[in-house]
């Protein structure tokens, strides 16, 4: 079969990832989007707080207003990744996302209402959407089988280094030059990444596209029944939808939180959710050991219920010693969350058929990222009305109930990951003989 001979051929031309210049273009392009989007994570509540007047609820709308693009356009999203080139999607999101940053500061200086600024943060999430969907396809397709686990891992922590040198260096730079130079910065760390997107040299694609002329509700549908008839990618995306809806009630009240009831300044409010960045790091460390020895389902347990355990320290927050707290519990936390994460991408990575990975991708992050607006809105609306420390105990309580939630599935069985990609390379190279 010729699809399945391209495949096997394409696995072998490939290079190891230390001599892969390819995917280190496609990995320095992700360390530079995620500095700028770390940094965004910071400044976007404190500009609309600041030139905007906005309070608790409305900062919440402007993060929901950016991640309902996912429920929006997810699904559609991934059938035009399968179909179009991943490269030159990936290119015209991060360009647009730079040019909306950019305007979003000369909105507030032209007086106009927070409405287009909840229009431009829709936007931008549109463009992430298609960025992230058409990212985790394109990889499978840059690296060899056997180097995907290490692939995601390097990903991994090149997100969380990011998010300690992004959301510490964003505080900072807030406190001199406000939040709409944090956003100017974002803007340039997501043009820097379309450069190196753009020295990726393009090629023929590998597999066969999606027919332009097929409905496309019924390539949609391909990508739900796959996910859902899958026990395992099932229980690890419902999984996700839980640890990411406790997670964007959290982020939507966090930083008034730190600054406004625990009485931080806004320097070190981000150098302290800048430490997630070294949990996260140490998670994906502790992780593969973990996973290496329990296996990879009852490893990410151990590490999830570890993490989220410590995790209720978080509410515990006060100025002084009681930063402690909060470092202890957010750096646990975030360190369950990457683990989690980079195990659930790589199996579905290995064993999804090539052209599927659009549409699986796709379908796991509607499930998974479709909740962020609705925990957004209802961390938000609940911050105004009960105050952000009484949010932060129910998201602490809501975290605890993930590992219990997948200890109970098939994904506690989660087969070895090694095992997998070689099983997968082998079927690969008998069809092709």
């Amino acid at each position: 079969m010729k699809p399945d001979m391209t495949a096997a051929g394409r696995s072998e031309s490939l290079l190891p990832l230390r001599v892969n210049h390819r995917f280190t273009k496609l990995w320095a392009s992700h360390a530079i989007s995620n500095l700028g989007t770390s940094a965004a994570l910071v400044a976007l509540p404190l500009f609309v707080v600041q030139y905007f007047h906005g309070d608790t609820l409305e900062v919440g709308l402007l993060i929901a207003a950016q991640q309902a693009a996912w429920i929006i356009i997810g699904l559609p999203a991934g059938v035009w990744v399968d179909r179009l080139g991943q490269r030159q999607l990936m290119l015209l999101c991060d360009w647009a996302r730079g040019i909306l940053l950019a305007a979003l500061p000369g909105i507030a200086l032209l007086d106009l209402s927070i409405a287009y600024a909840i229009g431009a943060a829709f936007l931008i999430g549109v463009c992430t959407v298609f960025f992230t969907i058409a990212y985790q396809a394109m990889l499978p397709h840059e690296v060899r089988q056997q180097d995907l686990p290490a692939a995601n891992r390097r990903l991994t922590y090149t997100q969380t280094g990011a998010q300690v040198v992004g959301q510490g260096f964003a505080g900072l730079l807030a406190q001199l030059v406000g939040p709409g130079g944090v956003l100017l910065f974002n803007a340039a760390c997501f043009a820097a990444s379309g450069v190196l997107i753009l020295l990726i040299p393009p090629r023929p694609v590998d597999d066969a596209r999606g027919d332009a002329r097929r409905s496309i509700l019924k390539e949609i549908g391909e990508g739900l029944r796959y996910v859902w008839r899958n026990p395992r990618i099932r229980a690890l995306s419902l999984v996700s939808a839980n640890v990411n809806f406790f997670g964007a009630m959290q982020q939507a009240v966090l930083v008034l939180f730190l600054i406004q009831e625990a009485g931080l300044t806004e320097g070190v409010a981000g150098a302290l959710l800048g430490a997630a960045g070294i949990g996260g790091m140490c998670g994906a460390t502790l992780g593969h050991r973990v996973n290496t020895r329990l296996g990879a389902g009852e490893g990410t347990i151990a590490v999830m219920v570890v993490g989220s355990v410590l995790g209720l320290l978080i509410p515990l927050t006060f100025n002084g010693v009681g930063v402690v707290f909060f470092l202890v519990g957010y750096v646990a936390l975030w360190s369950m969350v990457i683990t989690f994460t980079a195990v659930s991408i790589s199996y579905r990575q290995a064993v999804c058929p090539k052209g599927l990975l659009g549409r699986m991708t796709a379908t796991t992050r509607f499930l998974t990222w479709g909740v962020l607006p609705l925990g957004s809105a209802i961390g938000g609306a609940l911050g105004s009305a009960l105050g952000e420390r009484t949010v932060l105990w129910i998201t602490a309580v809501g975290f605890i109930g993930c590992p219990a939630w997948l200890f109970f599935t098939k994904a506690r069985r989660l087969p070895e990951l090694d095992s997998v990609l070689r099983q997968r390379l082998r079927r690969d190279t008998e069809r092709a003989d």
